[in-house]
């Protein structure tokens, strides 16, 4: 049992465990007690299991999640926070800062378990697929000089952007909260490690994308596969918004370029999988 492979009992009380810290926070709040209190701790921890208990009677659970992009709403509300919360006070909006400091802690609790909850979601989902449905081709490529190069200059940009705005807004505004930097780093690190090998699954319902070195998957549905195309040096295949650039492979890292180019043509040629 890990996160890269949760098993239904790790995934239900990775959820159930998330539900109940909201509903601790929640009820805390309602009753104007601390978070220690026995009627916080007793309602959360009940609805944790309820949570866990109802999470694991649906062993589709995940695939569902995953099939109506449920899963990123966590990691949506966090990046949006991200972009909106230390704008505010340029715009004008200072209200908010007592607020903010006062739940900043609850906010970086609920940030982290919520990105773990679509970790785990997401793993889970793949970790079904292998047990449910059959590899159709399976290989192990580098990304091709061209598509490795607008990663590294696209996160290097972008995270140099966010450092530079967010400390600009500390000397300026000293806002209460200011993720920018972090998140700055943390594309300025995804950048640097861009170049890394990854390992490719096709299935009927989609394709699995797992990078060297991490833990976690990218998988893109069927329906948003648009196209293959197999050139002397790279294999591109092309996606479906929200993804706004095609997987690019070296061709010269792929075992059987052909073979992976002929599957993936005859997934396309298949009708879409349900969403």
């Amino acid at each position: 049992m890990s996160l890269r492979n949760p098993s239904a009992g790790l995934f239900s009380a990775v959820l159930g465990g998330y539900v109940g810290l909201l509903a601790l926070c929640a009820v805390s709040r309602v009753l104007g007690a601390a978070y220690t209190s026995l009627w916080a701790v007793a309602i959360g921890a009940c609805a944790g299991l309820i949570a866990a208990g109802w999470c694991h009677t649906r062993p589709a659970l995940a695939t569902t999640l995953v099939r109506t992009r449920l899963y990123v709403l966590p990691v949506a509300v966090i990046v949006a926070g991200v972009a909106v919360v230390p704008v505010l006070p340029a715009a004008g909006v200072h209200g908010l800062e007592p607020w903010l400091r006062e739940w900043v802690v609850e906010i970086v609790v609920f940030s982290f378990g919520g990105a773990i909850a679509y970790l785990v979601t997401i793993n889970r989902h793949v970790t079904a697929l292998r047990d449910r449905e059959s590899i159709l081709v399976e290989w192990r490529a580098r990304p091709d000089r061209r598509y490795r190069w607008l990663l590294r200059a696209g996160g290097l940009v972008l995270g140099c952007s966010l450092l530079v705005v967010g400390f600009a807004l500390i000397f300026v505004l000293e806002p209460s909260v200011n993720p920018l930097p972090a998140f700055g780093g943390a594309l300025i690190g995804q950048a640097i490690t861009a170049g890394r090998p990854r390992t490719y699954t096709l299935f009927e319902s989609g394709l699995c994308v797992h990078r060297s070195g991490t833990i976690n998957y990218q998988f893109v549905p069927r329906s948003q596969l648009r196209a293959v195309d197999l050139a002397a040096d790279r294999l591109e295949i092309g996606r479906g918004l929200p993804w706004p650039l095609p997987i690019r492979c070296a061709t010269a890292t792929i075992a059987r370029p052909e073979r992976v180019a002929d599957a993936l043509g005859r997934v396309l040629e298949s009708a879409p999988a349900a969403d």
